[in-house]
């Protein structure tokens, strides 16, 4: 028989009041009714709003869940609830077993007592009896790694001292259920990846782990499965670079629904206003597509495509594109007949221009495309799309997987591909003028 989730969390709804003085009246009336057995929890009041609103997902033992979303989409409040700080309004939420939170690390700290004297006092507070808290003090400071500032006052410690003592505290706790809310990012690099290696580890001996956190490659380390929260709803639950992926896409939404109005996605502007569409050539549209996918992707083939009205023939004649960011500044750039022996041909009437790109090099995100027609010999510019006018806007996606997420948390835009990586021994010599030796 299968053994049954360490956490059930069935529809449940919070409810939270934005005035305190209407909250507390609300509080007040709550309590007489749920006295009498008339209570209505599902029903919103005056200055109510829904927190968090028909969430269900399971947590098995030995398993790691990650919570991620932008602030305010009740993260925290989830947290809390299963917690069992506060209660949800509608729905159910079952523990099995203990379930212990690491929220904010060092809350309740004395800063005149020693480091040792808080880290024993913080593990009682947390769950550890008195003989255990004594049983695993040492072992706590050695991980916080204060050495003999543990029996200075803690006031003389800096934040980041604080923070890693804290975390140790918490490290050493026991729960069937840990619940993580914002505590990965203490310390240095060598003690966040100790704590990372931590976290790890506890589902590999039978803990079940919870985090919410916003360091979206912590959580893509450390939890095969997440959940995404968005205004209180769940918006994805699944394998977490997908749902990052998702999480991603949902955020460069945003950013969409932000440009001007008149800079409509999918299309080159008006024609210029300072006269050159009065000339004999003129771009009609300007418009990048994908080729062997339904949408433009990271690394997939795209096709970029001009088309003008021109009055008369005209060779040769260089063409050109640009790929901008939303702040058109340019990030990609080609030119095609850039001199007089490899230019193109533009045939009086209506006329089309292409070319292809085998592997789209740019990372998920919204884009802008601008392009232009030069006469190569003068340099001259016959017309242009998108510079004074409105540029064609379009988006990328990439896939959701865990290199192309990384990719995205770093903030590159290029996804540059590299072929015969090497690695091989220097002599002796050579490593010591490297490494600035004498």
């Amino acid at each position: 028989m299968a053994e049954s989730p360490l956490v059930e969390v069935e529809r449940i709804a919070k409810k939270f009041c934005r005035d305190l003085d209407r909250s507390a009246r609300h509080g007040l009336l709550d309590i007489f009714a749920e006295a009498v057995g008339r209570r209505r929890p599902g029903e919103l009041r005056p200055g109510e709003f829904w927190a968090l609103e028909e969430i269900s997902f399971t947590l098995a033992r030995g398993e790691a869940l990650a919570v991620i979303g932008p602030n305010g989409a009740g993260k925290s409040t989830l947290l809390r609830l299963i917690a069992g700080r506060l209660g949800p309004d509608r729905g159910r939420i079952v523990v099995r077993g203990d379930a212990a939170a690491i929220g904010d690390l060092g809350v309740g700290f004395d800063p005149l007592a020693s480091g040792r004297d808080n880290a024993r006092h913080a593990a009682t507070l947390l769950g550890l009896g008195r003989r255990e808290s004594e049983r695993q003090l040492e072992a706590i400071l050695a991980f916080a790694e204060l050495g003999e500032l543990a029996e200075a006052p803690l006031g003389t410690y800096s934040t980041g001292m604080r923070a890693r003592l804290g975390f140790a505290v918490a490290a050493h706790l026991a729960p069937d259920v840990l619940l993580v809310d914002e505590a990965l990012a203490v310390g240095d690099l060598a003690f966040r990846r100790k704590c990372m290696q931590h976290m790890a580890s506890l589902p590999a001996r039978g803990r079940a782990l919870l985090i919410v956190s916003h360091d979206l490659y912590a959580v893509q380390v450390l939890c095969p499965r997440a959940l995404y929260l968005e205004r209180g709803r769940l918006a994805a639950i699944g394998p977490t670079p997908e749902v990052v992926g998702a999480y991603f896409e949902a955020r460069q939404g945003d950013l969409v629904r932000a440009l001007p109005a008149a800079e409509t996605p999918g299309a080159s502007g008006p024609a210029a206003a300072d006269g050159r569409a009065a000339g004999p050539f003129r771009i009609e549209s300007l418009a990048i597509e994908p080729l062997d996918r339904e949408r433009i992707e990271t690394g997939g083939a795209a096709r970029v495509v001009l088309r003008y009205v021109a009055e008369r023939d005209l060779e040769p004649v260089a063409w050109g594109f640009q790929v901008c960011g939303v702040d058109l500044a340019a990030v990609l750039a080609n030119g095609i007949g850039a001199t007089e022996a490899d230019g193109v041909r533009l045939t009086a009437g209506r006329g089309e221009l292409s070319c292809e790109i085998p592997r789209l090099p740019l990372f998920a995100g919204r884009y802008a495309l601008r392009g232009g027609l030069i006469e190569p010999w003068t340099r001259g510019v016959l017309a242009l799309s998108g510079f004074e006018d409105a540029p064609c806007y379009f988006s990328i996606a990439t896939p959701r997987d865990e290199r192309h997420n990384l990719g995205r948390l770093s903030g590159a835009l290029v996804l540059l591909e590299t072929e015969a990586t090497r690695s091989m021994p220097l002599p002796e010599q050579s490593a010591r003028h490297v490494t600035g030796g004498p």
